[in-house]
């Protein structure tokens, strides 16, 4: 039996509904985007029912359910092989391959859609950010932006969201106008961005990115104050000094950081969850089907191919060589949006997580200090093992 239901109880009082009508050995599929822990608490109590249960994130949209889907599944692999044909048959598929992958047990399947989620509010809010540049700071019209950004789809930003985006700059409204111009601009957001910053924090893994996506959804909705606040006086804006080239670079380098963000996520999950290291295989499988799938991913998939054992996609020579190329735009574009008084939290969010993970010595020997002082948090040293305390105050002026 297959769910497709918002996730939280409505998920449960399905279930109950169900199980009286189930004998032993069947199994029932979660198609929502369900919490991973939710999925393996649901999979530990029906297995005591001698049900099976598996967990599938499910990508793809409306476009997805027609031509179809990116499926990441987690259960046991009986419970897969059993289901394996049926969700085969609704997956995106090309010559070579479905795009349906198994990659563990329990609720790996949910964290992995989870984590694309993530990836896709870090992209769709670097997009945004472009499209404020090209926009507002080089005053350039609707079907002017859409123009752009199909062009960029012929490059290296090749993309299912780029398509989508020079698609709805065009869009007509049927009383005259373009439809965008209609729309408010306050984003919704289902949860599971805010599940993937959350998780990610717990694990001890910056997104910065992803994180500024959530929290300017968020901003975003504050209608009222935005409006009280844009009638004061404020300082007033020049002019972006930039070009198209650069503001490509920008959107280019935070696809990156989103993506890099995302796969750090993944990879430290599998550690601390027990889960099979298959990010090759994530790449391959978020590459047709899914909301977020570009040519970037395949790039990933390479890496991984490469070095399974890869601790961040920065330090991997081919990627690091095509950031490199960009950084020079990022940075200028960020800088003059700063000056123009546009906001780029995402693009701003790319360049500082860049900088700070090549700085070989950061600001935190200083913070582990200042922990250490007025709380006695111990501190490591780099000419010893062990760890230490100093009393401070003692001998100072």
């Amino acid at each position: 039996i297959l769910l497709m239901i918002t996730a939280g109880s409505g998920v449960d009082e399905i279930i109950s509904q169900l199980t009286c009508y189930l004998e032993k050995g069947d199994i029932i599929i979660d198609g929502g985007n369900s919490h991973y822990s939710d999925t393996e608490r649901r999979m530990s109590a029906l297995k005591s029912a001698g049900l099976g249960y598996i967990g599938a994130g499910i990508s793809g949209g409306e476009q997805g359910a027609l031509l179809g889907a990116s499926i990441m599944v987690g259960g046991t692999k009986k419970c897969f092989k059993a289901v394996r044909e049926t969700l085969e048959a609704i997956a995106a598929a090309d010559d070579k391959k479905k795009y349906c992958k198994h990659f563990g047990p329990g609720g790996v399947g949910h964290f992995i859609k989870m984590v694309h989620n993530g990836i896709e509010y870090g992209i769709l809010q670097a997009i945004g950010e472009a499209y404020l540049l090209l926009n507002q700071g080089l005053r350039l019209s609707n079907v002017e932006c859409a123009s752009v950004f199909d062009s960029w789809q012929r490059g290296p930003l090749n993309s299912y969201l780029i398509g989508i985006t020079a698609d709805i700059l065009k869009k007509e409204e049927e009383l005259g106008g373009l439809l965008i111009e209609f729309i408010d601009d306050s984003a919704d957001q289902s949860g599971t961005g805010r599940w993937m910053v959350t998780e990610a924090m717990a694990l001890g893994v910056p997104v910065p990115c992803i994180s500024e996506a959530v929290s300017v959804r968020s901003l975003s909705r504050n209608r009222k104050a935005r409006k009280d606040i844009a009638k004061l006086e404020w300082e007033t804006c020049t002019n972006l000094d930039s070009n198209l080239d650069e503001i490509h670079s920008s959107l280019l380098a935070t696809f990156w950081c989103c993506l890099a963000q995302g796969f750090s996520v993944l990879s430290t999950g599998n550690k601390v969850h027990g889960w099979p290291n298959k990010e090759a295989e994530i790449a391959q499988v978020w590459q047709q089907g899914c909301i977020i799938r570009s040519n970037l991913l395949n790039d990933i998939y390479q890496s991984y191919i490469k070095n399974p054992d890869l601790n961040h996609l920065f330090s991997c020579q081919d990627i690091h060589t095509c950031l490199v190329k960009e950084l020079g735009g990022l940075r200028n574009v960020v800088s003059s949006a700063i000056r123009s008084g546009l906001p780029v939290p995402a693009m701003a969010s790319a360049i500082n997580y860049t900088d700070a993970l090549k700085t070989e010595r950061l600001w935190t020997a200083l913070i582990q200090a200042q922990r250490n002082y007025f709380g006695a948090h111990k501190y490591r040293r780099t000419d010893r093992e062990g760890s230490f305390h100093t009393h401070w105050a003692e001998g100072s002026g």
